[in-house]
Parts: structure tokens; sequence; C-alpha cells
């Protein structure tokens, strides 16, 4: 008898909200919050933990009995740095050196829209951001300074700022704080800028900032709410507004002494309040054809956003990966391996409804549970038929891209034995969602060109003559052998290996007759899976293109 796999140990998800709920005892409406910079590009790599981790978290806690929000604080008030990759965003680089040190949400657009930078670079994973994760409450820096619970914990900083300072100074020996310091950032009223900036009195009771800029040697008097506190004191500042009990980080928070732990200590000893439960994950690299272009980062706009990975497959794919990886471990996503990220999540789907054996346990139970996850612990049925995404983008080639292509496709599926039933609606939208999928990922400049099939009228005259006596006999042999077999995917494989064996071919001869074969049906010495592709194919007009090869 096959063991639970609830004998084995629970899922990171599991136990991190387990260490949480037991870190808060009294607590019974968990608050749970992250935070991004919208300095760029939107890359998934923040989907992992600021989203996927951070909703899954929320869920298992809602299921078991809590009241628990998923805040995503938006930080707008970040100066704008000016990376040669956002001055490049522009089509006047130069002339987008006059926004540094601009407030992020008054940066224009650069498509040159009448929205703000913050709007343009954000619709792409904002947009997208509900099939990733639910019910997400998202705030922007800019507006929660205008709020007056924000306010209040501004003045409370602002008014023990003396205490606050000694506290950061035991972190910041190389660079301390001077006595006069306001934790205070301006905005500029003459310039707009925010960056340049500095406090130099304070009326609380007007709520004003009196500030020194050193770009446009302005002296003035700014709005507080329009500015914005230091960094690690805004950071504070948030958990304390939002009662926030849980925020995961990336591991350049996580060294001790480092940025979160001098928050920890300015909120518990200065504004006496407990320090979020914390959880670090490892950052999302990119990759591209075997290059590594390191870490996804937003201002460096490397990676890729959630809008580009849902051209070519599902939401669910990608969360499955995030949650089965351990999140301190470091993944590399490149669009480059799209199926093969399908093809496990494809893997868990039919382990999970036992539809493929599987003999680890423990690893069982991690794949079902992630599984289980990704649907919120509410998995749909099975629908009754998976499409794999090799056969689609193979598929997908041969047949049309308007309405009818989808009935031709069903068809084939139907004719080759790989769908048996008359599909249900869910099957008929899985089919056309795959066959849309890899139709844009075959045609994308991450797929490599030998999966592109582009079958030429006839065979090429080199072709024919150049070929191995040997090679052409097997291939004449093999057109018998199709003539007598059922047109399926695993009985052409299977012809395959009879042939081998029948012919004794030795592994090189067999690299010759597979690219004999790729010559014949492409023209090109490689292409995609062999089997499902002919299966795609009319029989008849298979067997006459190798019967052709008779010289």
């Amino acid at each position: 008898m096959t063991e639970s796999p609830k004998e084995y140990s629970q899922h990171w998800i599991d136990q991190l909200t387990t260490d949480l709920i037991n870190n808060w005892p009294d607590v019974t409406k968990f608050n749970c919050n992250c935070g991004i910079s919208i300095s760029g590009k939107q890359h998934v790599g923040r989907l992992r933990g600021e989203i996927v981790l951070t909703n899954a978290v929320t869920t298992e806690l809602q299921a078991r009995g809590y009241k628990a929000t998923h805040y995503l604080i938006l930080y707008t008030s970040d100066p704008w740095k000016g990376k040669e990759a956002q001055l490049n965003a522009f089509k006047d680089p130069e002339k987008a050196k006059e926004y540094i040190n601009w407030r992020l949400i008054d940066v224009p657009d650069p498509s040159e829209s009448k929205k703000s930078w913050v709007d343009f670079f954000w619709k792409e994973f904002g947009i997208p951001m509900p099939k990733f994760g639910k019910d997400i409450q998202i705030i922007r820096t800019h507006e929660l300074y205008q709020r007056e619970d924000m306010k209040k914990t501004v003045i409370s900083l602002i008014k023990k700022k003396n205490q606050v300072r000694k506290i950061l100074n035991k972190y910041r020996q190389e660079n301390p704080f001077p006595e006069d310091w306001i934790p205070i950032n301006p905005l500029c009223t003459r310039c707009n800028r925010i960056g340049t900036t500095k406090a130099l009195d304070v009326d609380l009771k007007t709520y004003k900032v009196k500030y020194h800029c050193e770009e446009c040697n302005t002296e003035d008097w700014s709005d507080i709410s329009l500015g914005k506190l230091t960094w690690r004191l805004e950071w504070l500042a948030i958990w304390y507004t939002l009662n926030v009990h849980f925020e995961p980080y990336g591991k350049d928070h996580a060294t001790p002494g480092g940025s979160r732990d001098s928050c920890i200590e300015v909120l518990e000893t200065v504004l006496k309040r407990r320090g979020p439960f914390g959880f670090w994950n490892e950052w999302v690299g990119y990759s591209e054809d075997k290059k590594d272009f390191g870490d996804m980062t937003s201002s460096g706009f490397i990676g890729f956003t959630p809008t580009t990975w849902l051209k070519y497959t599902e939401p669910e794919v990608l969360k499955y990966l995030y949650l089965k990886t351990p999140p301190k471990r470091r993944i590399i996503l490149g669009l480059d391996k799209v199926p093969n990220y399908v093809a496990e999540y494809d893997r868990a789907q039919r382990i999970y409804f036992d539809l493929e054996p599987f003999d680890d346990n423990a690893e069982l139970a991690a794949i079902k549970r992630s599984y289980e996850i990704v649907f919120y612990n509410q998995v749909p049925p099975y629908r009754g038929f998976q499409l794999d995404y090799s056969h689609a983008l193979i598929l997908t080639q041969l047949i049309p891209s308007d309405n009818s292509g989808l009935e031709i496709a069903i068809n084939k599926l139907q004719g080759t034995g790989m769908l048996v039933n008359n599909p249900s609606k869910d099957v008929i939208e899985h089919i056309q969602e795959r066959l849309n999928h890899t139709r844009s990922w075959v045609n994308s400049q991450y797929a490599p060109t030998y999966l592109r099939i582009n079958i030429p009228k006839d065979i090429p005259n080199e072709v024919i003559i150049g070929l191995d006596n040997e090679i052409q006999k097997i291939i004449l042999q093999m057109a018998e052998k199709l003539e007598t077999i059922p047109w399926n995917e695993e009985e052409i494989k299977n012809c395959m290996i009879s042939l081998r064996e029948e012919t004794g071919l030795s592994k090189k001869k067999m690299n010759l007759f597979f690219q004999a074969l790729y010559q014949i049906f492409l023209g090109t010495p490689q292409g995609p899976r062999f089997a499902p592709f002919i299966v795609a194919l009319d029989r008849e007009w298979v067997i006459n293109r190798l019967q052709t090869v008779k010289k």
C-alpha cells in the first residue's frame, strides 16, 4: 500500500505559515506585505517572493481560519536615477537627463503619451498580476504619504529623530548621520527633484519642511507629504502604518546587521512595535541561449515581464516552478526554455491526478502540494486531455491560424488516437490555448530555427543523390512498415526502434538516418521530434515522400 504524502515533511509554504502563526500567537488578522520599486521593467523575478510566495501564505492563513490581507507597495516616490538603461528608454536619452532625481511618479512616460513612467512600466506587470495572485491590495507610496495614519508615523519619527539617528549610526559607522539630521527627503518646489535636497528644519503644525536643493540652489518650504522618509525609515514606517506581520525579502536584506536588522531595531525600540516575521528568498536570474545575463533587475532592464510570459504559456506553469523550487535556491529563467517548463508542469498535473506513476513518496508529496497551492487549494477536475507542448509546436505550424485551424487540429488528434473522445468545452479551450501559445513561441526570437517547419514542395535532388545506399534502403523499409501500422506516435516510435534492431545500425549511422529523414521532409539536417512531426502529416503523403528516395 502506497504511503500517504501527508506522512512526509510539510511543504515549505505550509511550514512557513505555521512558523508565522507561532511567531504571532495572539493575532487573528494577518497583514502580509511586499514592495517593489517601479524603476523600469517589471520582470517576472518579482513574481516569486512579492506575489506567488506572499499570496500563497495569505491563502494558507485563510484556509486555517485566519483573516489575511496581501499588500503590495509600489515605491513611487523614489528618485529616478537616470541609469543608462533608464535613459535609453527615451527617444532622446540626453534630454531625459533632466528627469534625474525626480520622483518616479513624476517622470513622464518614455513613449510620450500622457501617462507617467510608473504607469507605463507597471502595466505589463499590473494587468496580468491577478493571474499570478489574487486579492492583492496595491498601495503607491506617493499616495500613502497623503494618508493621515502615515503622517502620524512620519511625525513620530521626526520627533524622535535623535533616538533614531543613534540607532542607525550603529549600522553606518563609515558615514554616520550628523546631529542636525532630519529624516526627510523633501521635494524641491522649483526643480521638482527629491534626490538633491537636504532638510534644514520642520514645522509639524503646518506639516512643512524647510530645505536646500543642491541642484537649483533653492531654499524654500515644501509639504512633507510630497517628499519621503529616508529609505530605511520609509520601510519601517510602512510596517508600522499598515501593522505588517509578515514580509518576504531578497537575500540582499538577509545579511546580519544589514538594512532589515536596523529597521527592526528602530521599529521596536522607538515605535514600540514588533517587527514583521521575515523570510528571504533568492533572486531570479535571466538567461537566453546559454548566455547568463545575471539577476533580473528593474532599472537595468534585465529580464522579461509577466505579459511576455503569458504570450507563450499559462501563468500556472510559472507559479508551479516557483512553488516547487525551494525559495532559497536561485532560479534562472529563459524564454528559450519554455517547452521544458511546460513539460515539468504537465508532468506534475499527470502525477497529481495519478495518471503517471511516481515512486519517491517524499517528492510526490512536494509535487502534489505545490500543484494544489497553484490553484489556491481548489484544484479543478482533470479536463480529460493534455496536449503536449512539443506536439502543439508541430501541429500549430501545419494548420491555418484562423478559426478553421482548431477543427483541423482536433481532427488530426482524433485521427492519430491522441484524442479518444469528443472534446469537451474545457478540452477545446485547452487545445486552442496551447496552439496559440506554441504559435507565438515558435515564431518568436526564442525558438530555435530547427523547430520551424517549412516543408519544401519536392525533395532537393542533392539529398537523393547524396544518400548513403544503406540509409536509402532503410528509408524504403520504413515506408513499407508505415503502411501496415496504426497511425499514431507510439507505433511510429516502435517502428523506428524495430528498424534499428533489425538493421543493426550503429549510433553514427542512426544519426545519418535521422539527418536524411529531416532532409527529406524539411530540407534541413534537423527538426522537431520526428514521430510527433510525421504523425501530424497525412500517412499516404508521408509514405509517398519516403518512396521518392528510390534512385
